[in-house]
Order: C-alpha cells, then structure tokens, then sequence
C-alpha cells in the first residue's frame, strides 16, 4: 500500500518568512557565500593564519607521495589514507588558493545539501525551509570553515549522504558515505547503521566496502599502504584513550566536574551507546513513515558522533549543525507537525545558543564553555527527539516496505 502523500507548508501557517519565496531563497544563499567571501579574503591575504591544514593535512598529503608514514600521533594527521590522496589536489597547488578553495568546498556541500535536502522534504516550497536550516545551521559551521577543519567536509558529504538517501538513491548514498569515511573514520556509524532498517542497502555495502578498501592501491603500491594501514589502526588506538580537558564529547561534560571516565570505561560505554543507538535507531523506523525515518537516522548518527567520539571538538559540531537546521525547518513548517512547533523553535535557539554563545562567554570561560555546552545541548536535541517519535503515532505502511 502506498504511502498517502504529505500536502505541502501554506502561506496560511504561522512562522512562513521571508514571506516571498525568491527573497528567502536569496537570503539563505547569502547567508552562505558573504561569510565565505569574507573568510576567502582573510585566507588569501595570510594562509598561515588560523588554520589546522598546515601540520596535519598539508603534512600527510606531502608523506603519502613520497613513500613516507602518515601518522605521527593524536596531535598529527589521524585520518586514514584515503585523506592523504583527496587533499593533494589542494596540496599541490598555490598555498593561499589551496587553502581558501579547501573552505569553499567545505561551504559548497553544506550548502548544496542542505538546498537537496529541503527539496526532499518540501517539494514544491522549498525556499523558506532552506532560509531556516540554514539561519539554524551556519553559526555552528563558521569555526570549522574558518580553521579549515576537514569536519565542515564531513557535515556536509554526510549531508548530501542523507539527501540521496531520502531520494532512494541507494548507490550514491552508499558512495557518499563512503566517501565520508575517506574524510574522517567516523563515517564508519553510518555504514553501519544504515542498513539496519534500509535493505536495499545490505547486499550493496560489501561491494562499497571492497571499493574504499582498495581506493588507496590505486595511488601507491601494496607494501606501503598496508603499512599505513596498520599505522592507521595504531594511531586511533592512541586517539581512543586521550583524556584532556579539550574535547566536547561526553567526557567533556564529566571532566568539567572531575568526574571523568577513564580510557577502558570510556571505551565500553561508547561499545554500548553504539548498541544503544542502534536500538533507538530500528525503534523510531518501527514508527515513523518518510521523511521522518531518514531525518531520524541522520539525528541519532551524528548525535552518537557528537558525544561518543573521544577527540570531539567544538567545531566537529559542523556535523551535527545540518541535522538541528533540518529538525527545525521540518517542525516550523511541516503541516502535520503544526502541534510541535515549539520543538522546531526550542532547536533554533539551542543551535544558535551552540553557535554564537562560545564567543559571547569567552571572556569569562575561556574555551570551555563548548565543552560541556555542546554535548549538554545535543543531549537536550536527542531526548526532545526521542519524546516526539514516542508520541508520534505509528506510522501505517508495514515494516517491510523500507
């Protein structure tokens, strides 16, 4: 039985603005490319200057065509190889244009899949939503852009990963997170986690694995990418067990009040927070109908990723940014969630809070106010969540038919 369609947002509803679709679709490309026009000036005029590229990426790429190890610790590259090949283009050219055309790809992909995302979800007007997700999820992508953290590449690969997904696109949504993967190892939650619920995406997962396994032999020869490849494993059994005080995961809330779980404990409840997510995550399916199940998913992945990944900083948050500005745009202007809409405004102030509060408090805080804010905000987005698809009433079409 087919799924009656969902009718569209009205002009009717309350907080539909910019009231004219064409100037809320401008106003959120803005919101895009003046910040990144201002970081691209800043960037070419001194390249060296606030960026993460230098030691790590820049590093890494240069070492992989010259034979030499990838890895030199938590504090170096600690990506898998596969980084090492995608950021040579912007190695081998002019530093300023390699560093500035790195943020702008980073903005392209959020931007580009935030715009197929609200497509997906509102098809006839997509405009406004686009203006929203994006007011919501910008502020919290601005340090990653500005520093060139390869998160804000992550955020929106993932983001554009969800679009296909939503869009049925069974082989881009695989190849796209697999691609997500090459960006950071994280992308490993969604592989996994996606084919619980979406069966096409079963038999196709072993033959995308094969392909991001061997992507690295095309570009150097067996012996040295076996051995990065246990470098690699080495390194994030090292990342695993770091415990300063400057991440905002989980830990990050704990050890601002002493409490800290140590290395072993951290791992066993990130074992069991997996288990648990992957739960929650079949659950809510049961439960919700399109595009609910896909925004659902792509909540509780990044949310996992956001307080269970032991080096999580404030600007890897860039990857849970696109996810608080679909939630909002789906309760602002969704018709059958005209009775939540207080969680659509609650998302737009915590993702603001998340966004411009850090900056505002840093006088008196210092950098630590993102360490225990951000996870305790993502906490507050994944129970609201949580409570809305308990009381959503079960959707009709049979399990089977995802």
């Amino acid at each position: 039985m087919q799924t009656p369609p969902i009718p569209e947002p009205t002009d009717t509803q309350p907080g539909v603005w910019p009231r004219s679709p064409r100037c809320a679709l401008i106003a959120g490309v803005l919101l895009w490319v003046v910040p990144m026009l201002v970081i691209g000036v800043l960037v070419a005029l001194r390249p060296t200057h606030r960026t993460v590229t230098l030691d790590s990426y820049h590093v890494a790429a240069g070492n992989w065509w010259v034979g030499k190890s990838l890895y030199a610790g938590p504090g170096g590259m600690n990506y898998l190889p596969h980084f090492a090949v995608l950021f040579s283009p912007f190695h081998f050219v002019p530093l300023w244009l390699g560093e500035v055309l790195w943020r702008f790809c980073a903005a392209a992909t959020l931007a580009g899949g935030l715009w197929w995302l609200m497509r997906g979800l509102f098809r006839s007007a997509p405009q406004r939503p686009f203006f929203w997700a994006t007011l919501v999820a910008m502020p919290l992508c601005m340090t990653s852009l500005r520093n060139g953290n390869a998160n804000a590449h992550f955020g929106g690969v993932a983001l554009l990963a969800m679009a296909a997904l939503l869009n049925r696109r069974w082989w881009l949504t695989l190849g796209l997170m697999a691609l997500v993967t090459a960006l950071k190892p994280l992308g490993v939650v969604l592989l996994l986690l996606a084919p619980i619920v979406y069966a096409p995406l079963r038999w196709r997962l072993p033959v995308v694995l094969l392909g991001l396994a061997a992507f690295p032999f095309l570009f150097a020869s067996p012996a040295y990418v076996c051995s990065q490849y246990r470098a690699a494993w080495s390194n994030l059994q090292a990342c695993a067990v770091v415990t300063e005080h400057r991440f905002a995961d989980i830990n990050g809330i704990l050890r601002t009040f002493g409490t800290a779980l140590g290395p072993t404990a951290s791992k066993l409840v990130r074992v069991l927070a997996g288990g648990l997510t992957a739960v929650a995550w079949w659950w809510g399916a049961r439960r919700l109908r399109e595009p609910l199940t896909v925004l659902w998913f792509y909540a509780l992945a990044t949310g996992y990723l956001m307080l269970f990944n032991p080096m999580n900083e404030e600007n890897s948050y860039s990857i849970l940014a696109p996810a608080l500005g679909a939630w909002a745009a789906f309760f602002l202007f969704r018709p059958e969630a005209r009775n939540a809409r207080g969680l659509g405004w609650a998302i737009v102030i915590m993702a603001l809070s998340m966004g411009l509060l850090p900056n505002i408090v840093r006088p008196l805080f210092g950098n630590h106010f993102a360490l225990i804010w951000h996870p305790s905000m993502t906490l507050v987005f994944l129970a609201l969540l949580g409570w809305f698809v308990w009381r959503w009433p079960v959707k009709e079409q049979a399990y089977s038919q995802l």
